[in-house]
Parts: structure tokens; C-alpha cells; sequence
């Protein structure tokens, strides 16, 4: 069971939590992350209840000898929500916390292309056809890469990844993370391509019959940047479904965009179990949750949040 041990303002993944629920940064020093702090989804050492207990036993340990504020499970369903939670009271922890903190957006491929457009919104999916039917017609070309494959477009892909990122207010990546990653079994850059030049990307993982859509970088200033988006938002579908995936799930955030191509959300949950019992803590980490949720809310009014 991995864990990581990094400072407050330490954690990309939750760094942009905080960025998009317009909130101060929660944690008063080192935090102990399960799973990476990069990372979208968890779940790890919750297949079972005797498991679960092990996974908050080695958490609040580990968080007693480094002298962390808080053991973090981000990324989590409501059964491996609810796991967690029943574990850490058992275990000890002077606080436990359940928190809908995220919103993951997926949907069924069908198994070929037309299914794909015909489960588009009927409002939307008009202009999202004529979007990519002008790009593809301009040249935009999609160039799938992997592995050794990646490395020489890793630094273009960076600068737009990093570009993007920043225009929704948190530096996330770096071209060090995405070089490791690439060796990673599934793991997958979408380039569109036009004239040899890269005009964006979406990075992405494969993984039991699943696209993971995990960090997009789009250019802007060239002239098909503005249907770049929209053409990698439905030429990665077509491709997944050529290697044989059955769903896409397209990640976090950009509510409004993924829901006008027909993506369902699923909320996604947090369980931090706190050594001491800090209200003001867990004050601020309610807070961070209710907000992020009227945000969710104002494209998904029915979500369970």
C-alpha cells in the first residue's frame, strides 16, 4: 500500500482541489497521501473489510512516526468510501471524514463510432460533428504514441499541458512526471497533429477495457486550436473502441464541455482520517467539499453529492 508524505501545499492533485473551490489551503503541515498526489482514484486496500483495517492500521502508524496532520484516501467510490471510514473508527483515529470531494465523467462507447455520436446530446451534437468535421478536413491528424514513442513530443505536450493547467489555476505537471509515466503498461499520448506540428494532446491510460483521460494541453494561438479539444474529445473515443476498450472516462473538472458530448457523472469521495481531533481542520475540509459541490451542481442539479 503506497503512501506519500508531502508538505501542506505539497499535492497537485489537492492543491487544485482547494484552487477550484476558491478556498485557503486546509492542512497546517506535512499530509500522508495514499496513493499518488497526482492521482484521480483509489481504492487500494479496500477489497475487503479485515484489508481496510490493515490499510488505516499502516496509515495512522505511519502518519504517528512522520508526524503527519492527516491520512488522505482520495479518489474513492462510496463502497470504498464507506470501508475506509468504518476502518479508521476502528482503528483509532481521533476523527474520520467522508467527503464527496470529486466527479469523475464516463461513458459507454457501444462498441462502434455511430453509437458513440447517437448517445451525444441531440442539442449539442450538430455543432460537435461540425467542429471536428472542419478540423479533420483542415489536416488535424491523430497520432497515437506510447512508450520510447512519446519521449521526443514530451516536451511540446508539456508546455501545452502546463499551459492549459494553468488557465484553470493550478500548475499540475511537469515534463519529469510525464517522462516517467510513459513506460507505464497503458499509457498512451493522443496527439492531434497538423503539418507535423503538435497542435495538442491528451495523455492517457488503458487499462481492463477502460480509456482514462488524465491531462490535456491544447495550443490555442494555432489556428485549429480552438476545435482541438472538441476533435480529440471525439477522435479518442474512436480510437479506444479500435483497441477493443467498452468505456472513457474522461477525468475531473470542465463540467460544462463533458457534458455537452454526453459523459454521466459519478461522485467520487474522500476519507482522511485525522490523528488529533482538529475542528478547525475539519471545518475547513467540510467547507472545501460544500463548495466544489455547488460547482457540480450548477451542470448536474440532480448529483448526490
Amino acid at each position: 500500500m503506497p503512501y506519500f508524505l508531502v508538505p501542506a501545499r505539497g499535492c497537485p492533485y489537492w492543491s487544485s482541489q482547494e484552487t477550484d473551490a476558491g478556498v485557503p489551503p486546509a492542512w497546517l503541515g506535512p499530509v500522508l497521501y495514499s496513493g499518488s498526489p497526482h492521482g484521480q482514484y483509489g481504492g487500494a486496500g479496500t477489497s475487503s473489510a479485515p484489508l481496510a483495517s490493515l490499510t488505516a492500521r499502516a496509515g495512522l502508524d505511519l502518519a504517528d512516526e512522520l508526524g503527519a496532520h492527516a491520512v488522505v484516501y482520495p479518489g474513492l467510490t462510496a463502497e470504498q468510501a464507506a470501508s475506509l471510514t468504518v476502518a479508521g473508527r476502528h482503528q483509532g483515529a481521533a476523527r474520520v471524514l467522508d467527503l464527496a470531494t470529486d466527479v469523475a465523467h464516463v461513458r459507454d462507447l457501444g462498441g462502434d463510432l455511430d453509437l458513440w455520436w447517437n448517445g451525444t446530446p441531440a442539442g449539442h451534437r450538430r455543432d460537435i460533428r461540425r467542429q471536428w468535421r472542419r478540423a479533420t478536413e483542415a489536416g488535424l491528424t491523430l497520432v497515437p504514441l506510447t512508450g520510447q514513442q512519446m519521449l521526443p513530443h514530451l516536451p511540446a505536450f508539456t508546455d501545452l499541458a502546463v499551459g492549459t493547467a494553468e488557465r484553470h489555476g493550478t500548475a499540475l505537471y511537469g515534463r519529469d512526471l510525464f517522462e516517467r509515466l510513459a513506460e507505464v503498461p497503458g499509457a498512451v499520448l493522443l496527439a492531434a497533429r497538423h503539418d507535423g506540428y503538435l497542435v495538442g494532446g491528451l495523455y492517457c491510460w488503458l487499462h481492463s477495457g477502460c480509456l482514462y483521460l488524465w491531462a490535456s494541453g491544447i495550443d490555442y494561438r494555432h489556428p485549429l486550436g480552438r476545435h482541438a479539444y472538441t476533435w480529440l474529445m471525439t477522435e479518442a473515443p474512436r480510437w479506444a473502441i479500435e483497441q477493443g476498450a467498452r468505456r472513457i472516462d474522461a477525468g475531473r473538472a470542465n463540467y460544462q464541455a463533458k457534458k455537452r458530448l454526453g459523459y454521466q457523472p459519478h461522485v467520487l469521495r474522500t476519507v482522511i482520517h485525522l490523528p488529533t481531533n482538529a475542528d478547525t481542520t475539519a471545518d475547513a475540509l467540510t467547507a472545501l467539499s460544500r463548495r466544489l459541490g455547488e460547482q457540480a451542481r450548477r451542470q448536474h442539479p440532480d448529483l448526490p453529492w
